[in-house]
C-alpha cells in the first residue's frame, strides 16, 4: 500500500478494492504496527484475525499494537469515527461503505450519516494517516453509486487497481 499511496497527515486515501483484496491492506497494517500502534476499524467484517497475525510473524508485541473495532450498522461506524481521538496513529477503515449499503436505513439517513464521517475523516486525517477501503456496492443502484462518489470526491487520494485480464479463451476450431 506504501508503494500507491502518498499516505501522510493532511490528506485520507480511499482505496477502491475489489471484494477479496482486504488482505492486503491487512499485510500494510503489519508494516505499519512495525512502526508504532495503529488502529483498524472494520465495517465490512474484512480482518481476518489470521491473516494480520501471519503477516506479523505472530510476534505478540506487534499484534499488542494493534487496535480494532468493528462496525456492524452504519449508526455504529458514525459513532466509533467520533470517539475515535485524533493522534498520530494510522488509522485503517476496512470495507468501510458495508454498513452504508443496508437498504434498512433510509438513502437520507444513510447520506446524512456518511456526510458526519466525512466530517470525522477531515479531522481524523489533520494529525494521523487514514486510509479508507470500501469495495463497490453488491446491488449498485443509483444511491448506493452516490455514497461511493461521495466518498471519492470527499478523498484527499483515491487509489483503484486495475480490473484483471478475462481469461484467455480457448481457440474452437469447429
Amino acid at each position: 500500500m506504501d508503494t500507491y499511496l502518498d499516505f501522510r497527515p493532511g490528506r485520507w486515501a480511499l482505496l477502491v478494492l475489489p471484494h477479496g483484496r482486504h488482505a492486503d491492506l491487512l499485510v500494510a497494517a503489519a508494516r505499519l504496527a512495525q512502526r508504532g500502534p495503529l488502529m483498524i476499524l472494520d465495517g465490512g467484517n474484512r480482518c481476518n484475525a489470521y491473516t494480520l497475525a501471519r503477516a506479523t510473524g505472530g510476534r505478540p508485541d506487534l499484534l499488542q499494537r494493534i487496535s480494532l473495532a468493528r462496525a456492524f450498522t452504519c449508526y455504529q461506524m458514525a459513532a466509533l469515527l467520533e470517539d475515535t481521538p485524533a493522534d498520530d496513529r494510522p488509522l485503517f477503515l476496512l470495507d468501510f461503505l458495508a454498513t452504508f449499503y443496508d437498504e434498512a436505513v433510509s438513502v437520507q439517513e444513510r447520506r446524512r450519516l456518511l456526510d458526519g464521517c466525512l466530517v470525522q475523516l477531515r479531522r481524523l486525517s489533520r494529525t494521523g494517516r487514514v486510509a479508507v477501503s470500501v469495495c463497490p456496492p453488491a446491488v449498485p443502484g443509483p444511491e448506493n453509486l452516490g455514497l461511493l462518489e461521495a466518498l471519492r470526491s470527499a478523498a484527499g487520494q483515491v487509489w483503484q487497481p486495475d480490473p484483471p485480464l478475462p481469461a484467455p479463451q480457448p481457440w474452437r476450431l469447429f
